[in-house]
C-alpha cells in the first residue's frame, strides 16, 4: 500500500497543538530531538506561537490521506539563513505512526520544498550516533556525515555524540535526476 501524506503548515488550531504536546512528551522526541517535555499548556503554545510566526522556521504538521486532519507528526527547517541559505533539518513521528513509509514519504516533500522552492543551498541536521533507523534514512536521502561532535547533547540521563549531517542543493538534484 503506498504511503499517503501531505505536509501542512503548523498553525495554533487545537489539532496542531494536541500534535505538539503529543510529540514532545515522548521519550523518543525528547531523547533525539534533545529536547525536555514541553509539560505545560504555555510551553506549548509558546512552542507553537514561535514555530507559526518566526521567519526564520518552516514548520509542517505531517498529515495522513486516509485519516483526515489526522497529524502524525512534524517536520521543519529551523535556524534558516536568507544569505547563505542554509537551514537545519528536523522530523519527528508519533511513536504509534513509526513504520508505515511517513518519515520518508515527508523527506521528500520537505527536502522538494527546502531546494526546488525556498533554493536552499544546504541542510544540515544533527543525528545521535546511535540512531541508526534515523542515520539510515537520511544517508538514503543524500546527507553525508561531516563530522561527530562528542558529548553534544545531554538526552535520557546522559551525554549523547551527534553526527553533523548535510546535503546541498547540486546533491539533492543530482540524486533525484537518477
Amino acid at each position: 500500500m503506498p504511503t499517503s501524506i501531505f505536509l501542512q503548515p503548523l498553525t495554533t488550531e487545537p489539532a496542531d497543538y494536541d500534535l505538539i504536546r503529543t510529540l514532545f512528551q515522548q521519550a523518543s522526541t525528547q531523547r533525539f530531538w534533545f529536547q525536555p517535555p514541553l509539560l505545560g499548556a504555555n510551553e506549548a503554545s509558546d512552542f507553537l506561537k514561535q514555530h507559526t510566526t518566526d521567519p526564520q522556521i518552516v514548520s509542517q504538521t505531517i498529515q495522513t490521506t486516509e485519516t483526515p486532519h489526522h497529524g502524525v507528526g512534524l517536520v521543519e527547517i529551523i535556524d534558516l539563513d536568507p544569505v547563505a541559505r542554509v537551514g537545519e533539518f528536523e522530523i519527528a513521528l508519533l511513536d504509534n505512526e513509526n513504520g508505515h513509509g511517513y518519515a520518508q514519504a515527508a523527506m521528500e516533500q520537505l527536502l522538494h520544498l527546502a531546494f526546488a522552492q525556498l533554493n536552499l543551498h544546504k541542510l544540515y541536521l544533527y543525528v545521535d550516533v546511535a540512531n541508526a533507523p534515523a542515520l539510515h534514512i537520511y544517508q538514503k536521502f543524500g546527507f553525508h556525515i561531516e563530522g561527530t561532535i562528542k558529548n553534544q547533547f545531554f538526552a535520557a540521563g546522559s551525554y549523547r555524540d551527534a553526527h553533523y549531517m548535510g546535503l546541498t542543493q547540486a546533491d539533492y538534484f543530482k540524486n533525484t535526476s537518477n
